[in-house]
């Protein structure tokens, strides 16, 4: 089974870096906060360096 990425979004802060590095995977949702809206738009591999290593406040994880 396929890991799924997860954004808290009460520690988003908005910053924007999944969104930009992986727009496939992340966007913004009504409330301005990252949410993971395709978690098949990229290989785990690139989900974990280009966001979840990137995000500044960790908010983003597997499920």
């Amino acid at each position: 089974m396929a890991r799924v990425a997860f954004v808290d979004q009460n520690l988003c802060i908005e910053c924007g870096i999944c969104v930009t590095n992986l727009p496939d995977v992340f966007h913004f949702s009504d409330n301005g906060k990252a949410e993971c809206f395709d978690p098949n738009g990229a290989p785990e591999d690139e989900i974990q360096l280009q966001a979840i290593d990137l995000c500044p406040v960790n908010c983003i994880s597997w499920k």
